[in-house]
């Protein structure tokens, strides 16, 4: 008997860095064909990761399907406060935060500061009470650098564009020391499928 697993992840960051286009892509749809995203949506799609064919075809895990279960939440700044609502309801594994190196910076760094204070208020409204479970809770922080082609698909651009969050994201290491903490590089509309999946092997090695 195949026993599948759950991934759960709440999808944050500002407007226009890609959340909805990178659900698209996991489920074969066009990423093109996006309108904002004005309220909470939950998508799920069961995937059997790639790297499964590389177990022995006595592995359980070679045949083991993934539930990914992503909430996509609207990034604009006055709907923020859904974030806090979408973590609290869904208690996903964690946040898969998404950064535009074509936007600026500032914007994105008041959006990873607001995803990291409602994952607290998310625990609880009660301050003192949320840094204590935090400081017991496993989670995982993944932050994705996606339209790599407006850098030309530069790595070294892409980790100098992220040292300008490393406070924030230092902020994240110290609140929740039990935390894993993940990144990755891509262009949602054109990176080939395999790194799409790749996102989703990373999340699959750290929880499970």
């Amino acid at each position: 008997m195949v026993l599948d697993r759950d991934i759960r992840l709440t999808i944050l960051g500002n407007t226009g860095v890609g959340k909805t286009s990178l659900i698209k892509r996991l489920k074969g749809e066009d990423p093109t064909s996006t309108e904002k995203t004005l309220d909470i949506t939950v998508e799920k799609k069961k995937i059997k990761l790639l790297s499964h064919n590389k177990h022995s075809k006595l592995s359980l895990e070679r045949y083991r399907k993934y539930n990914v279960i992503a909430v996509d939440n609207p990034g604009d700044f006055k709907l923020r406060r859904k974030w806090r609502e979408a973590m609290r309801k869904y208690k996903t594994d964690g946040i898969l935060f998404m950064l535009d190196p074509s936007q600026g910076v500032e914007s994105q760094r008041v959006a990873m500061e607001d995803s990291f204070n409602y994952f607290l208020d998310s625990l609880s409204l009660d301050p003192d009470k949320a840094d204590k479970k935090a400081k017991k809770k496993k989670t995982l922080f993944f932050f994705v650098i996606n339209k790599m082609d407006t850098i030309n698909n530069d790595e070294e651009k892409a980790r100098s564009f992220i040292d300008n969050f490393d406070v924030v994201i230092q902020d994240y290491k110290m609140t929740f020391p039990f935390a894993k903490f993940a990144e990755a590089f891509i262009s949602v509309h054109n990176s080939p499928y395999e790194d799409i999946d790749g996102i989703f092997e990373k999340c699959k090695q750290i929880l499970y």
